[in-house]
């Protein structure tokens, strides 16, 4: 049965046919949960079968985001083909799909940065850099460009370019630079993920020189600052008459009537303003009119409605803190002192930018010179191939890129939210306004610190148009994941929080989670139900801090509570044995693996929280994104590393001391620093001496031994003995976590591999590096060390999660603040706001806030806090049928009796009467638990407990979207948590009964669980047998028989070994003997033909080269890619370059001189080094283009070159002992094939050493005939020749 999709789901599988048109642009907005990857797999399996509009899969084009998701949609595709294969009867659909199958491994399904790669690699000529350069590696990277800034920055103040003394009194502190270098970096890197670089940091400068000549209140800054001013002015009013009405009521609270007045003098004062300065001057005596309080005594308020009181104190109260925030809006200084502020800011910031600028192009210089390239290079390398010189300002596509459009019949863009300009501008060139397929959901847009711009995607989401429209926007809605409870509370919450002003996005039925997983019959002990908000409540314990602004979310002893309600309540679940549903719709008893446990940020808690879990019996296992460099583990390895380095470092020392790998306590290493003057490492021997240390003697030698080895060999070398001589992997997998350490501590040292590879050396520099590293926030991943099968809880941030789904999820930590530190940054940088630089007082060296910097600020933190929902709903879409959302608060009333900031939100949003809630109530809040507290706080049923804790007697106004959806909120006594010292559930009795259990007795065991004991696999040749084989291993098969039978040289024999310094080499002429080369002698060469056992079968001859042959020889001096250790050429190795050169010579009539000329040009070009042209034999390709086939070859219409293929075949024709049903699955390049009479001639070139073609059609004649079968099938084409041509023999040889 197939597979049944939704209507829009049909219409994203086969637009444009269900419109008048017959090309559509599409934009699928697929919610979480929805099939879109399933959807996109359909698509292209659908396009593949139009026969009435025949596409291959090599005219798509799929970009996805991570090079898994890349191999997964190509998996997926593979099979999708292969069942349609199996379930059509019609031979000719069955013939198009297998072909498509064959060619499914070259299509271009990858990440857009392996299109920039495979772009680059084709057009390479095109582009001035050098042909070899690689790709860096992070650390090469880092240290490169700390290398180019030093010698920038020596530069700047050497010749006092760039204001450089300005900025560095600015940025960087009395000990170094490293703030200056830090702010160069970071707008370095947001300028690259841009598709001009260069002209948007010269274009940011444009307002700051602007603002110098005009009224600050003419700036963009200026203008938008009014604009919210106005706002807030315009939300006084709203309240204001609210107000009115209130009292105009008979029970309304007619004694606080002189705040309504004194709040409407207010208002007319601010409205009359209309200028700068006269709002300046309304805003600096806003406090006047605020002084007023709402009193009001028992007795008093027995006359007034106690709904009305409480809405206009709530009104009254907003209104207050609006008027008292006005005294210090920027409004208050003065225009002119603001124009003085622009003058001195632009020096500073036109010097930072020029000085970015130099940055990018010293350090692009550098990679030039170097060979080498970084991941950005490659975007903007391949964009400098696809936009038309001159412009850059509005790219318009090159010629490859119009080649590229007429290549690309469709491009497929998957996670399209997370995409930046760069790439946006990639895939708009090499598509057309018509054949472009974006799929994404805007809402699960989480990834701006990787410099994703979700504007994008919104832009579409916005303008594109319904069925008919050129670019069509189609919603995939139905949710296939979560229990329609769980995406009910998820609609309820985001209806009210998801708004275009708070959000960038309007949360409206368009919007909205459709169910589309229908639990029926669930059984009793079904772990789904209500959505549960689970509060602590922990004002008991810390009722001094409860009205503390700190953040609550880094409070280790509330944290740790917690985290033991959390553990306290999967073990209830898992001991209830509760059932969840599988995807099928069965249900299954719950497992370990079936929890999830998600966190914005697992720092500081990760590790500590599997710590308790295991102790309380529970398996779990985290997997951090950051944190590597924190790790206990690896922080004690840095220390040791630091001290063999330096050991008078006392702090670093006193760390190693008192680990594991010494020892020592503390009152043993304060008797040591107590002991004499000096550094730690200088008391320690007389110490140890005196007090006969085992432990610090032994740990001295070690050190000596260290600091020897640190000077004479590599950072890896000494890594690898602190492992061995330590035992120091398995000391931490001895930890708790300890998988997850052991594979941290094996990481560095791959880590420390790689940049020793890159050239680096030194254990100093590469601390330096590792420095860089941590203070540049580049912290690498923890290893990686759970798999899917693995029953065990996992731990896991939010972003980690994103794809993924687990039946029970709890959402933990939501009362931690979001991170806003990058907000205080003295430089803020926006793609649209541009720069916001803060002011400074250079004689008392202060920053002072602006207003460039205010309002990037304002842009910045409503971007963050839009983000901050995505990331909320990404968290809330991840379970199928429980969601359990954490937090611990510190009540909702101040010690005095009135209401802190959550009693306050409580009270502010019950009473709003419309569906959204107001922007600045959204925007005010700083946490999740703030969102999902205004959200649930206006449900009937479960926002009840919220507002009962604030003895709320306002108004309601709850007839909301989805208000049936099933929410429980509870609160709990905090202080009855904390407790993480758990003891293991251990049966004494059952453990005491197995202790008495004596040697079961010898018995016989019936027969049939003896044979079962017995049993041997009868297919146990095909487990050592691959189910894929490519043409290399079939030729190593072949090559084997030969050898059995004795009749094939060795492969890959060493043919030369040649002298690098005297850098000589012998010629065509005595081209296909086996060649030793003697280090004494200049021009002699002994000859020898050998056999398999290495005896001569000829007499050995000299023969004599002269200067002019060695020069031309084919067996010149070695590239650098193929020299070894003992430089040796092999055949194989020579086989490949002939290979390279019949793939890139054009196919032309040559004579001996053109074809020299040729090949010379193919160096220029890059395809070939000098050192590879050298080895080249010009004879013997001259030879093949004057042979018949090279004149069949040259003069052929259809030609076809490195063809790449794969298919099944039956195994037995290479395995003898495979069961004869087994197929195998090979893929291989086809060398050459040619168009003759409708039909194809098959060449493959050969450089083996061998006496007659007869060894060759023997040796390969199995290959010979799979290539002639696989090229049948995948071109429909029948093969009338197949050729092995031999460059040894110069003859081609016809497989029949």
């Amino acid at each position: 049965m197939g597979v049944k999709w939704t209507p829009e789901q049909e219409s994203a599988i086969i637009a444009p046919k269900d419109s008048s048109l017959d090309n559509q642009t599409l934009l699928v907005a697929a919610a979480a949960g929805s099939g879109k990857t399933a959807v996109l797999v359909e698509r292209i399996i659908t396009r593949l079968k139009d026969m009435d509009n025949p596409l291959s899969v090599q005219e798509l084009m799929v970009v996805t985001f991570t090079k898994a998701a890349a191999q997964e949609m190509s998996a997926r595709i593979g099979l999708a083909l292969a069942k349609a294969m199996e379930s059509t009867d019609d031979a000719a659909m069955q013939e198009r799909l297998e072909r498509q199958l064959n060619l499914l491994p070259s299509a271009h399904i990858s990440t857009l940065h392996s299109f920039c790669q495979w772009v680059i690699r084709s057009y390479f000529y095109k582009l001035d850099i050098n042909p070899t350069a690689r790709i860096g590696n992070e650390a090469e990277m880092a240290l490169l460009q700390q290398e180019v800034l030093a010698d920038l920055l020596t530069k700047s103040y050497e010749e006092g370019l760039y204001n450089i003394y300005e900025l560095a009194d600015f940025f960087s502190d009395d000990k170094s630079d490293a703030g200056l270098t830090a702010k160069i970096m970071s707008l370095y890197n947001y300028a690259m993920s841009l598709a001009n670089p260069d002209g948007w940091l010269r274009k940011a400068l444009e307002p700051y020189k602007e603002a110098m000549t005009i009224n600050p209140s003419e700036t963009l800054w200026g203008q938008y600052m009014w604009d919210n001013h106005i706002a807030v002015i315009d939300r006084i009013r709203d309240r204001l008459e609210r107000m009115e009405e209130i009292l105009l009521d008979s029970v309304g609270p007619h004694k606080w009537q002189n705040i309504y007045d004194n709040q409407l003098a207010a208002l007319g004062m601010l409205s009359s303003a209309q200028t700068w300065d006269d709002m300046g001057e309304a805003c600096k005596h806003t406090d006047t009119f605020i002084k007023d309080q709402f009193r009001m005594g028992p007795k008093e308020a027995q006359a007034f409605d106690p709904i009305l009181v409480a809405e206009f104190k709530s009104l009254g109260s907003q209104n207050k803190d609006d008027l008292k925030a006005m005294q210090a809006a920027v409004f208050t200084v003065p225009e002119a002192t603001l124009q003085e502020q622009f003058k001195a800011q632009y020096p500073i910031i036109e010097g930072l930018v020029e000085l970015t600028i130099a940055f990018h192009q010293a350090y692009r210089d550098m990679k030039q010179e170097q060979g080498i390239m970084d991941f950005s290079d490659l975007e903007h390398l391949c964009l400098a191939l696809l936009v038309e010189p001159g412009t850059e300002d509005d790219p318009q596509p090159s010629d490859v890129a119009k080649e590229l459009q007429d290549t690309f019949k469709e491009i497929m863009v998957d996670e399209y939210q997370d995409t930046n300009g760069v790439q946006e501008t990639i895939i708009n060139l090499i598509s057309r306004v018509d054949n472009r397929f974006y799929v994404g959901d805007v809402k699960q847009a989480i990834y701006s610190f990787r410099m994703a711009d979700s504007s994008l995607f919104m832009e579409k989401y916005n303008t594109y148009g319904d069925t008919d429209a050129v670019e069509r926007r189609i919603d995939l809605a139905k949710n296939f994941r979560s229990h329609e409870n769980i995406l009910a509370a998820t609609n309820f919450l985001f209806y009210q929080i998801m708004t275009e002003e708070a959000a960038e996005l309007n949360y409206t039925e368009a919007e909205s989670l459709i169910p589309g997983r229908i639990v029926e019959d669930a059984p009793e002990d079904w772990v789904g139900g209500d959505v549960d908000l689970q509060l602590l409540d922990v004002s008991k314990d810390t009722l001094s801090a409860s009205e503390s602004d700190e953040d609550e979310g880094d409070d280790p002893e509330n944290n740790e509570r917690e985290l033991d309600f959390i553990i306290q309540k999967i073990k209830e679940i898992h001991g209830a044995k509760k059932k969840v549903q599988n995807p099928d719709g069965t249900f299954r008893q719950i497992e370990w693996r079936d929890f999830a446990i998600l966190r914005r940020s697992l720092a500081g808690w990760g590790t500590r929280a599997v710590e308790a879990m295991r102790q309380a019996g529970i398996p779990a296992v985290v997997n951090e994104r950051d944190g590597y460099f924190e790790a206990q583990e690896i922080q004690l390895l840095l220390a040791l590393l630091s001290i063999i380095d330096n050991p008078e470092q006392d702090l670093p020392m006193a760390a190693v001391l008192h680990s594991g790998l010494v020892g020592l306590d503390a009152n043993e290493l304060g008797a040591l620093r107590l002991s004499g003057e000096g550094s730690l490492w200088s008391l320690m021997p007389a110490y140890a001496e005196e007090a006969q240390d085992e432990r610090l003697l032994a740990f001295i030698d070690h050190m000596e031994r260290w600091r020897t080895l640190s000077r004479r060999h590599g950072v890896t070398d000494l890594l690898w003995d602190i492992y061995e001589s330590q035992d120091y992997v398995n000391y931490v997998g001895a930890m708790p976590n300890g998988l997850v350490r052991r594979a941290n501590v094996l990481a560095l040292y791959d880590r420390a591999k790689g940049y020793e590879a890159s050239g680096f050396r030194g254990l100093f520099r590469f601390l330096r590096f590792v420095e860089s590293l941590r203070d540049s926030n580049q912290d690498m991943p923890l290893a990686n060390v759970v798999s899917e099968a693995d029953n065990v809880v996992r731990l896991m941030t939010i972003h980690k999660s994103k794809g993924l789904e687990f039946p029970v999820v709890f959402l933990s930590g939501m009362q931690k603040k979001f991170n806003m530190m990058d907000l205080r940054s003295e430089l803020l940088i926006d793609k649209n706001a541009g720069l916001g630089l803060k002011g400074y007082f250079p004689d008392i060296r202060v920053s002072f806030p602006t207003m460039p910097w205010f309002y990037v600020k304002d842009v910045k933190e409503a971007a963050l806090k839009a983000e901050e929902q995505r990331i909320l709903y990404v968290a809330l879409t991840r379970a199928r049928d429980k969601l359990f959302l954490t937090g611990f608060v510190k009540g909702f009333k101040k010690s005095s009796g009135g209401l802190n900031t959550l009693g306050e939100l409580i009270k502010n949003s019950a009473s709003v009467e419309g569906r959204q809630l107001p922007t600045d109530i959204i925007t005010q809040a700083n946490t999740y638990l703030e969102w999902l507290i205004m959200g649930f706080t206006r449900h009937l049923d479960g926002g009840n407990p919220l507002r009962v804790a604030i003895e709320y007697e306002g108004p309601t106004y709850f007839d909301l979207p989805d208000k049936k959806c099933r929410i429980k909120v509870e609160v709990h006594d905090g202080s009855l948590y904390g407790d993480l010292d758990y003891k293991a559930d251990i049966d004494e009795t059952t453990i005491n009964k197995v202790r008495d259990l004596k040697a079961v007795n010898a018995v016989e065991l019936p027969q049939e669980i003896e044979d079962r004991f017995n049993y041997t696999y009868p297919y146990s040749d095909a487990t050592r047998r691959t189910a894929k084989i490519s043409v290399s291993e079939l030729k190593r098969r072949f090559e084997e028989r030969e050898l059995e039978a004795g009749t094939i040289d060795t492969l890959n024999e060493p043919i030369v070994t040649v002298d690098t310094e005297a850098k000589r080499a012998v010629s065509d002429a005595i081209l296909g003997q086996a060649i030793k080369l003697d280090p004494k002698s200049s021009v002699n060469v002994e000859a020898k033909n050998i056999n398999a056992a290495g005896l001569p079968i000829t007499e050995a001859s000299d023969v004599t080269v002269s200067s002019d042959e060695l020069a031309n020889s084919v067996f010149g001096r070695k590239p650098q890619a193929l020299q070894s250790e003992e430089d040796v050429l092999t055949g194989a190795q020579w086989g490949t370059l002939m290979h390279e050169a019949m793939q890139w010579l054009p196919l032309a009539k040559y004579t001996q001189a053109s074809l020299t000329k040729e090949l010379d040009a193919l160096v220029t070009k890059g395809t070939f080094t000098e050192e590879e042209r050298n080895l080249l034999s010009d004879t013997s390709l001259y030879k093949f283009f004057s042979s018949d086939l090279g004149k069949r070859l040259i003069n052929a219409k259809r030609i076809e070159r490195e063809l790449p293929f794969s298919m099944l075949f039956e195994g037995k024709r290479v395995y003898d002992t495979l069961e004869d049903d087994e197929n195998l699955f090979l893929q291989g390049i086809i060398d050459t094939a040619f168009e003759e009479d409708g039909e194809w001639v098959l060449v493959d070139y050969k450089t083996d050493r061998v006496k007659s073609g007869e060894d060759l059609i023997k040796r390969y004649k199995i290959q010979m005939d799979l290539y002639k079968e696989a090229l049948q099938r995948l071109t429909g084409m029948p093969v009338k020749a197949s050729y092995i041509y031999s460059f040894r023999l110069h003859d081609a040889i016809i497989i029949d």
